[in-house]
């Protein structure tokens, strides 16, 4: 069975991005454009990682975390935080997210992070994502 990971992301071309290596990475890759969105989807399902942006429409990435925080604690342990924001401040409100990166996100850096969470994943082949 292959992992599924979520990316929540309201920018197109960085969805498409994220999702690329996650899918060339061998995930099956579902996607929320906004934090209700994400909240809705967490609900119904489970992730082996979670590509969370902050800034969001609608309900922010924090408030998303707030949610799982309250309601699903664990879950937190598979989210890395993408994000434009400062990345020693995130951690620092939410010690249980693992890893976060900052924007612009370079591909290698996220493809070795999301191996960090499914041992042996993706480490059949080396996609390059351009």
């Amino acid at each position: 069975m292959r992992p599924r990971a979520l990316v929540v992301e309201d920018d197109p071309t960085t969805q498409r991005l994220l999702a690329a290596i996650l899918e060339a990475e061998g995930a099956d890759v579902d996607i929320a454009g906004d934090g209700e969105i994400a909240i809705e989807m967490l609900s119904r399902g489970t992730y082996s990682v979670i590509l969370l942006d902050i800034v969001l429409p609608r309900v922010s990435g924090t408030a998303v975390m707030e949610h799982l925080r309250a309601t699903r604690p664990g879950v937190l342990e598979n989210v890395i935080v993408v994000t434009g924001l400062d990345v020693a401040e995130i951690r620092t409100l939410f010690p249980t997210v693992k890893q976060a990166l900052s924007k612009p996100v370079l591909p290698a850096r996220l493809r070795a992070m999301v191996r960090l969470f499914i041992p042996g994943w993706g480490s059949a082949a080396d996609v390059s994502v351009a």
